[in-house]
């Protein structure tokens, strides 16, 4: 199955739209909830206060009407009826069918009749009605009653108008909609300007990663506000300086290897035809034949022991021992061609054992290594040290020729590398090698004569 990928800027600007919908939906609701609850609060204190202004007018009857009659006139309530919500509140009565008895004459009939039919609409029981929320023709109420204590089955009803505060707060949701649209133009606007700045360094990373992909290891020069960015290209940098070190190390590897192998092959071929052809003595010959093929499988034997240590960076059975044992070996095993060379080795071991935990053979070909080099150059006598250091152990090989020059130093190690009166090879890369294997490191010293230090770090590969 295919997998489906999304771009990032159209993701960018809808979670940014998904949270300001997601603020402005709280926002909404929590000042609705406010609103609803402060009207509440305000119009059941009025209705409450009106009620009971009311009730104590009337305790003790109300005046007769100017002629006699037994209309009783609604008392003044001017004080009461106002409050902090700014809505206007009435009294009037109502009888038992809910129709208007009574009113105060600068209140329009129409209004209160229409609030007595949404209480007859909604069966509402006249003798103790409590804060109920009518919504008319005439606009947005609340209502209590009670009963009329002076005139039988009469009902005096109390409405608080909040159609203003009402339509108000439509106002306020309008505007905040009309934001919230606004918003959500700035948030599009500000979303793509943001992807933008992500998606336009990613391209620009992303093509800098096709261009090394492809061979091409140039540096770029590339700028960018954001601190991870600028780290991450400066990291592709350092990455395309090692690639383009490595590829121009492995080109002159195998042009040095190409070279090296030519060299003995031509020579097999040259005293081969001349033994086939009859024109060159065939044991002289036979004996170069062989000592070119030594060559040669020892070339390839380094390549490929150099090629298994860069494929698998982890020793293999590492084991604690003694590397004075080891180095010792390593110069019995080489005792006859120091002898033919009239050379001598001394040794300068620490009495104490010097434990390490290593692979013989990995140690043993480094030491031979530094052995061999040193034995062509050697004039009587080679210096063998092994002894532990401060934070690890060292071993040292010291010949008393003429020493590396000053501009070799820096490249003895390197592979195929060819010195002054010296040939091209990789005993000396292979020592490197086993050096980093282990955490360690190989260094040549300056003369006089030659000195080569390798140096472990305590513990070794466990």
């Amino acid at each position: 199955m295919k997998t489906r990928f999304r771009r990032i800027g159209p993701r960018i600007s809808l979670q940014l739209l998904a949270l300001l919908a997601a603020v402005f939906l709280c926002v909404f609701a929590a000042l609705n909830l406010f609103f609803r609850n402060y009207v509440n609060s305000n119009a059941r204190s009025q209705l409450d206060a009106i009620e009971q202004a009311m009730t104590e007018t009337v305790s003790g009857g109300r005046d007769e009407d100017a002629d006699g009659g037994a209309r009783p006139k609604l008392p003044d309530l001017s004080s009461v009826l106002h409050n902090t919500i700014r809505s206007e509140a009435k009294v009037f009565n109502l009888d038992g069918a809910y129709a208007l008895t009574d009113y105060d004459q600068s209140d329009d009939p129409a209004e209160l009749t229409a609030v007595a039919a949404a209480l007859r609409a909604e069966n509402v029981p006249l003798a103790a009605a409590k804060y109920v929320h009518l919504r008319t023709d005439a606009g947005e109420y609340y209502v209590s009653s009670i009963t009329d204590p002076v005139i039988a089955d009469t009902y005096m009803v109390f409405s608080l108008n909040v159609s203003a505060v009402r339509e108000l707060w439509n106002t306020v949701n309008a505007a905040l909609a009309a934001i919230m649209a606004a918003a959500v133009l700035v948030c599009l606007f500000f979303g793509s300007a943001i992807a933008r700045s992500v998606t336009q360094p990613v391209r620009e990373l992303s093509d800098f990663a096709e261009s090394l992909g492809g061979g091409d290891f140039t540096r770029r020069d590339l700028r960018f506000r954001d601190q991870e960015f600028q780290e991450l290209s400066d990291a592709m940098n350092r990455s395309a300086e090692k690639l383009g070190e490595y590829d121009r190390e492995q080109r002159t590897f195998f042009q040095n290897v190409s070279h090296e192998l030519r060299t003995p092959l031509m020579s097999i071929r040259c005293y081969a035809e001349g033994v086939s052809c009859g024109v060159m003595d065939p044991k002289q010959s036979g004996a170069v034949i062989l000592t070119e093929t030594d060559r040669l499988s020892e070339l390839v034997e380094d390549l490929l022991y150099i090629s298994r240590i860069d494929r698998c960076p982890v020793p293999e059975k590492a084991e604690e021992g003694d590397l004075r044992e080891t180095v010792s070996l390593c110069a019995s095993g080489l005792r006859a061609l120091a002898d033919k060379g009239h050379i001598s080795f001394r040794y300068e071991f620490d009495e104490a054992p010097v434990r390490f935990t290593y692979n013989e053979n990995h140690m043993c070909r480094a030491v031979n290594n530094l052995l061999s080099n040193a034995l062509r150059y050697a004039k009587s006598e080679i210096a063998l040290g092994c002894r532990n250091v401060p934070g690890g152990v060292e071993i040292t090989v010291a010949d008393d020729g003429e020493g590396v020059s000053p501009e070799d130093l820096p490249h003895v190690f390197d592979r195929f590398y060819k010195g002054k009166g010296g040939k091209a090879g990789i005993g000396l890369a292979i020592v490197r090698s086993v050096a980093e294997l282990y955490g360690g490191e190989a260094e040549a010293l300056p003369g006089p004569g030659g000195r080569f230090v390798l140096r472990f770090p305590t513990g070794g590969c466990g």
